[in-house]
């Protein structure tokens, strides 16, 4: 039991703490309405849910003790936020686009850039290497694949709870004055964390 509330507690400071996955469901969310940002919430729990059984099997563990592949990770992550940040910042922006048409392709591309966003989050991976290879001192797979369970869908309620607080009505009323600079400002926010992310691999 202590070893499973010692997961919960460090599983909601990590997934309430500002980052990558956070922005863009708020990106989402502003910009491509609810039901989108859900699926792209639930790409995010699914990302949480690879970590997991990558740092189950050790393959985590693995990556981040080759400067190389840690390196190549880091840049990947840059990379794709980069191009999402650049994407909010150039693309011209108005109210009218937050209500577009749903279909069954634009919620498929909401769950592949959550599932992106959150594969290539070095902030997740270096996470679940600390807590399956350092705090966690259970021997049972079964207890740690409970764990990730747990956590993914944990992650994907949270965020899918954000994403249903930024396409609330009167929210995006308020949005609607100044939606335009507040997409410039996420995809700012976005650029800062992939240029933080790149200077990581040159300064130690």
């Amino acid at each position: 039991m202590t070893e499973f509330i010692t997961v919960v507690l460090l599983h909601m400071f990590a997934v309430m703490s500002p980052g990558p996955d956070f922005f863009l469901i708020t990106r989402q969310s502003l910009r491509y309405g609810r039901q989108v940002a859900i699926w792209s919430a639930l790409g995010i729990g699914s990302g949480i849910l690879v970590h997991s059984l990558m740092a189950i099997t050790g393959i985590l563990l693995l990556i981040t003790s080759n400067e190389y592949f840690l390196s190549l990770l880091k840049i990947t992550c840059s990379a794709y936020l980069l191009y999402l940040g650049s994407f909010s910042i150039f693309k011209a922006s108005t109210f009218d686009q937050i209500e577009m048409p749903e279909s069954k392709w634009a919620n498929a591309n909401g769950f592949i850039v959550g599932l992106m966003t959150n594969l290539t989050n070095v902030k997740a991976l270096l996470f679940f290497v600390t807590l399956f290879g350092v705090v966690l001192n259970s021997d049972n797979k079964s207890n740690l694949i409970v764990y990730g369970i747990y956590m993914s869908l944990a992650t994907f309620i949270w965020f899918a709870f954000v994403g249903y607080v930024f396409t609330n009505q009167n929210i995006k009323r308020k949005f609607a004055y100044f939606f335009r600079y507040f997409e410039k400002f996420l995809g700012v926010i976005l650029v800062i964390i992939a240029v933080q992310i790149l200077l990581s691999i040159f300064i130690k």
